[in-house]
């Protein structure tokens, strides 16, 4: 009788244990759903910025003593010094 008792309450924790892990897996389902949403969400969010950025620093006006423009100026006029004396 013990025997034919033990297999049931087995198979019974079985199943809730099957029960359980179902739920769980279900749960962990919707949460990874619910992250990639917001993921999303951030990474849109994240891009609209970047864009916002790029444009503000577009719309700055470089200083009057900009070292790019300088630069350059002075390279080209040393290659033009060169074509001269030669």
């Amino acid at each position: 009788m013990e025997r034919d008792h033990k297999p049931q309450n087995t198979l019974q924790e079985f199943v809730e244990k099957l029960r359980h892990l179902e739920e769980e897996n279900r749960y962990l389902r919707e949460a990874s759903c619910t992250f990639g949403k917001l993921a999303e969400r951030l990474n849109v969010a994240l891009q609209q910025e970047l864009v916002k950025a790029r444009n503000n620093r577009r719309q700055r006006q470089r200083p009057t003593n900009d070292r790019r423009f300088s630069t350059l100026r002075l390279i080209r006029g040393r290659a033009n010094d060169r074509n001269v004396s030669n």
